[in-house]
């Protein structure tokens, strides 16, 4: 089970470095902020009235107030106390209002009826899209994993939908073949032959980190989809796999935070122009999925 006391502690100690970790790799947020819009785009063709939006684990809040900046209804939530301290600046600094911003674990949420009026924002069918960015890159068992996939399902309305983030193991191994490349040979029977099954990164006991694949990913929006179905009679219908870095990953987008605004939305429309291509998975850091609700 995931202490996550432990990754609560780190990102308290770390909410600065975290805020600005997307400043200094802008790609994955331009990339992931592209295709949620293209989300939005897709739930506003059925409504006109503003969206409510979820963004759980969302940190010192870059999206959510990116969101409510669009005009949205946004709540954040996180497990860091630091982090929601930060996004209250951010917002008030951005000029927007978020709904609420609520510290809370996401492998401990319970959804509530929405007929029972509690007060919380962990409510049954209120959501028109949920953004799950960050629980999924530390939750080391796939039943926590399954538990808040499945939370975030019964809170979504009808045809709304779930967009969650994860962490590749391939940027990982990048990573130590950039750094250190002796150390998979030298710790691969204490560590890395059950990192490679598993994908629990558990070397750093501060962060304790969860990274991942294309079919384990494929294979986890399976199983949530047919525990739902069996309990809820919904589904979750997993339909994009997006590569955040195109075919930049690894520091190879490392330059691009330099560029005047107008050349690096330039580079940013091309990597779109890709995203679609699931040759380029591997070749990214991060991956963030997109699935809807059926009832």
């Amino acid at each position: 089970m995931t202490d996550t006391q432990v990754v609560a502690e780190w990102y308290n100690q770390n909410a600065v470095l975290e805020h600005n970790r997307l400043n200094a790799g802008p790609l994955e947020f331009s990339i992931s902020l592209r295709v949620i819009d293209q989300c939005l785009e897709q739930l506003r063709r059925r409504t006109d009235q503003p969206l409510r939006i979820l963004d759980l684990g969302g940190g010192t809040g870059r999206y959510a107030v990116e969101l409510a900046r669009q005009g949205h209804s946004v709540t954040l939530t996180d497990i860091s106390r630091s982090e929601l301290q930060l996004a209250k600046s951010f917002a008030a600094e951005s000029g927007v209002t978020l709904d609420a911003i609520v510290e809370a674990d996401a492998r401990a949420i319970r959804v509530y009826p929405k007929e029972r009026n509690l007060q919380t924002v962990f409510t049954a069918s209120t959501y028109d899209l949920i953004l799950c960015q960050g629980p999924m890159y530390h939750l080391l068992e796939e039943s926590e994993r399954i538990h808040v996939l499945c939370a975030c399902a019964s809170m979504l309305r009808a045809n709304g939908i779930l967009a969650v983030a994860f962490v590749t193991q391939y940027a990982h191994l990048r990573d130590i073949a950039q750094r250190d490349p002796a150390r998979l040979a030298t710790e691969f029977d204490d560590f890395y032959r059950e990192y490679l099954s598993s994908g629990r990164y558990t070397r750093n006991p501060a962060v304790p980190s969860y990274h991942t694949n294309v079919e384990d990913v494929r294979r986890l929006f399976r199983k949530v989809d047919r525990l739902l179905r069996s309990q809820d009679r919904v589904g979750l219908a997993l339909s994009r796999i997006v590569p955040c870095e195109g075919f930049l990953g690894g520091g190879l987008a490392g330059k691009l935070g330099d560029l005047p605004p107008d050349v690096y939305e330039r580079w940013v429309d091309v990597v779109m122009q890709f995203v679609e291509d699931e040759a380029l998975l591997g070749n990214a850091d991060h991956w963030l999925t997109i699935a809807e609700r059926r009832d």
